[in-house]
């Protein structure tokens, strides 16, 4: 399977509103999360591929390297990345 096939989660706002991804995790399961500054609800939360979330923000590509159990937040498109480890 290709790596953009991949399911990802995410919200209503970035999908349906092109709002800015600020906040991603790649979690212990090895799933992918990714948020934008709006606070979303599970009634927001949607599962695309990472194809279609590469045509909304290429720039994504720039943290895909990212281990499981890891965490990514910038201020917006074009700014640097910080990544941590996040704990549970």
């Amino acid at each position: 399977m290709s790596i953009k096939n991949k399911s990802i989660f995410t919200t209503k706002f970035v999908i349906e509103n092109r709002s800015e991804i600020i906040y991603v995790v790649h979690d212990k399961d090895d799933d992918w999360q990714l948020f934008s500054k709006e606070d979303a609800s599970e009634q927001d939360a949607r599962i695309v591929s990472l194809g279609e979330i590469l045509n909304i923000d290429p720039t994504i590509e720039e943290i895909l390297w990212m281990p499981e159990g890891t965490e990514a937040w910038r201020d917006g498109i074009g700014k640097e990345w910080t990544t941590k480890v996040y704990s549970e």
